[in-house]
């Protein structure tokens, strides 16, 4: 069994004072016990509590303001609501600051960027960071996607990082902490390697937020996500978030069959019908299609997610849309550049699409080798 950095640091704690911890609840060691129990239960002197989207319990929706709160007695401060990144006053009062996130692997998943943004916080008061490493549970070989531009940085893309990064949370910080220049140290996990599925860890998967209940979700999010940009149904308000996707104009067996009919790897489609209580299409009738993993190791999400895209615009040329917000496209702060979005429009395969975003991940998977942890 994996061993996370939590209990690889318990064996023998090294810090002193008073100690912040962003954690949720998904946050555990292998016998259930939470991150902030296990610490405190060995004498840490944890003051402070930070917890990213979601809140600390890991309830909250998909971009709702968390507020600050009391737990037991400590101040738990949201970094999903007025403020992104812990407050400095708080932080000078911080001899440490750890951090054990379980996160999904994917970029557009917001725990990355709230620790890029408490790294740059802590940084700038000069307080050490000390990262409890967890697995990656989509692995460490794949890697997909584009790397943000920085004109479309945001909480979604925070980094020039592509969407499935093949890092731990521990090997990305080193990584883009080398921009940042805060003091930062990391605890591996023992255990792990690379090619390693969550499924392969021997860990009990405990959700890290209300639509990401399993770590098939996580995989098959890294693609489904990016309908969040469309008017088409990720699945939320469903009970198969982000694993049945649609619309009430959709045709449910003729775009299972067009999916199926691509042969794509690791997956098969079937005709699905849903009508969501939340987010788009509330109490209407959706036609779609769910998601059916079927060898996890060679499943390409974002790629799946690409094909998606394009049979449904093949579909239903005049129906399917690009969602904007604010005057910005959010399917290119998903995907970190308008180039996506500009290729279907200007009638690219899918194939052609690929071809770019394999150059990124490969360029990436490059640069980023050297702060591997594990093999």
């Amino acid at each position: 069994m994996v061993e996370t950095g939590l209990e690889v640091f318990l064996e023998s704690p090294d810090v002193y004072g008073a100690v912040g911890l962003l954690a949720t609840v998904a946050s555990q060691t292998s016998e259930g016990v939470t991150a902030l129990r296990a610490l405190r239960d060995f004498g840490i002197n944890v003051t402070a509590v930070f917890a990213p989207e979601h809140g600390y319990f890991g309830v909250g929706s998909a971009g709702e303001h968390i507020a600050d709160e009391v737990l037991g007695n400590l101040p738990l401060y949201s970094l999903y609501g007025e403020k992104r990144a812990p407050s400095l006053e708080v932080l000078r009062g911080l001899n440490t600051l750890l951090i054990d996130l379980q996160d999904v692997g994917v970029r557009w998943y917001t725990f990355l960027a709230t620790i890029l943004y408490t790294l740059r916080a802590c940084q700038e008061v000069g307080v050490p960071v000390l990262l409890l490493d967890r697995p990656n549970p989509l692995g460490g070989v794949v890697v997909e996607g584009l790397r943000a531009n920085k004109d479309f940085f945001s909480i979604v893309a925070p980094a020039p990082v592509p969407v499935r990064y093949g890092l731990t949370l521990g090997e990305a910080i080193l990584f883009l902490n080398e921009a940042i220049g805060a003091q930062v140290d990391v605890i591996p996990m023992r255990g792990w390697r690379r090619e390693m599925l969550y499924s392969e860890t021997g860990l009990l998967w405990s959700a890290t937020s209300p639509a990401m209940p399993d770590p098939i979700t996580a995989l098959v999010y890294s693609g489904t996500c990016l309908l969040e940009g469309l008017n088409i149904s990720e699945g939320r308000g469903t009970a198969l978030p982000f694993m049945q996707v649609g619309a009430p104009f959709v045709e449910s067996e003729a775009l299972a069959e067009i999916m199926n009919g691509l042969g794509l790897a690791g997956v098969t489609f079937r005709p699905c019908w849903f009508m969501p209580s939340a987010g788009k299409y509330v109490g209407q009738r959706c036609g779609g299609v769910r998601f059916f993993v079927t060898d996890p190791s060679n499943y390409l999400g974002f790629a799946s997610g690409l094909h998606l895209i394009a049979a449904l615009r093949a579909m239903y040329p005049s129906e399917v849309t690009f969602l904007q917000q604010d005057g910005r496209y959010w399917f290119d702060l998903l995907t970190g550049s308008s180039y996506l979005r500009s290729a279907f429009e200007q009638g690219q395969t899918v194939a052609e699409m690929l071809e770019v975003c394999n150059e990124e991940a490969r360029a990436f998977q490059a640069a980023s080798a050297p702060f591997w942890l594990y093999e």
